[in-house]
């Protein structure tokens, strides 16, 4: 009997998202609890071109859950936003840097004042190209110091630091790097060999990686960046054999586990399965088949 009040409680707690403001708490908590676990390497994955509407400028009703938005401006516009959320979870002390794997996406987010405000902002190099910063958190000018004097000599010129790090394409030291985008097998390899060359002083996240294509998939991140701990991932779960789990929401957030539900028509989600690794296409199926039991989520906690 108490091991049946434990799991029902255990189940309860555990919650799949339905709404914008259920997955921006999931990404606060999902970063937060794999921060305090000390680590300091962690992805968020989420479907392309999800608003993350904070400022209410789309519906929160969910209705852009499992679309497959493949238009360009609609994604940098998700990651953007995504990236601008990230930003303001950490200390406003921290110098953070919001790096973006595509070129056009950093220049867009170099020209958005909420952008630039909070952030450095810039774009991982290609082709070995000079690291440029395109946009950076503003700071109080100081005073210029007068000239030097005595014999009417200048001084002498002080050369400029050389690059934090290059491989970023940052200049200045940052406490958190927010990766941004999808990241193709090279760029995933340099973000890697980067994450072992700054240590654990240095926080890194990865912001729709996408690692796998535009599918985001649950289990995205892996392959070049192994290093990185999914804090919080949302996306359909794999198609289960005979088809029909397009309802169907997956969803993860640290420190687990992961999990399938099905919204309700009235709010809410039920809770199908639930699974210590990313859910493949037979948790799909289990998760499908179990829809229409009522005793599912006991049955399959019992099953663990």
């Amino acid at each position: 009997m108490l091991r049946l009040l434990a799991l029902t409680a255990t189940s309860a707690a555990l919650k799949v998202p339905v709404s914008v403001k259920d997955v921006a708490n999931g990404i606060r908590d999902g970063l937060q609890s794999g921060l305090k676990s000390r680590n300091s390497r962690l992805s968020v994955e989420l479907p392309p071109g999800a608003p993350l509407a904070l400022q209410g400028d789309e519906p929160d009703d969910f209705s852009w859950f499992g679309k497959q938005e493949t238009e360009t401006a609609k994604v940098i516009k998700g990651d953007r936003a995504l990236a601008d959320f990230a930003a303001l979870l950490f200390p406003s002390d921290f110098a953070v840097a919001a790096v973006y794997a595509a070129p056009e996406a950093a220049r867009a987010a170099a020209a958005s004042k909420k952008s630039a405000a909070r952030c450095t902002v810039a774009a991982l190099p290609v082709d070995g190209a000079e690291p440029l910063a395109l946009g950076k958190k503003k700071k109080k000018k100081k005073s210029r110091a007068a000239p030097a004097k005595g014999f009417g000599a200048a001084p002498a010129p002080v050369e400029a630091p050389p690059p934090w790090c290059p491989a970023l394409g940052l200049r200045d030291r940052c406490d958190v790097v927010l990766v941004v985008g999808r990241l193709d097998e090279a760029a995933a390899a340099a973000v890697d060999a980067v994450a072992d060359d700054l240590g654990d002083e240095v926080a890194m996240v990865l912001l729709n990686s996408r690692l796998d294509g535009l599918a985001a998939r649950p289990g995205a991140v892996g392959g070049a960046c192994e290093a990185f701990a999914p804090a919080f991932a949302l996306s359909p779960p794999p198609e289960p054999a005979g088809g029909g789990g397009g309802d169907l929401v997956a969803s993860y957030e640290h420190p687990g586990p992961w999990a399938i539900g099905k919204p309700k028509l009235l709010g809410g989600c039920d809770v199908l399965w639930r699974g210590d690794d990313a859910p493949t296409a037979a948790d799909a199926e289990s998760a499908l088949a179990a829809v229409d039991d009522p005793l599912a989520a006991a049955k399959q906690l019992f099953g663990r």
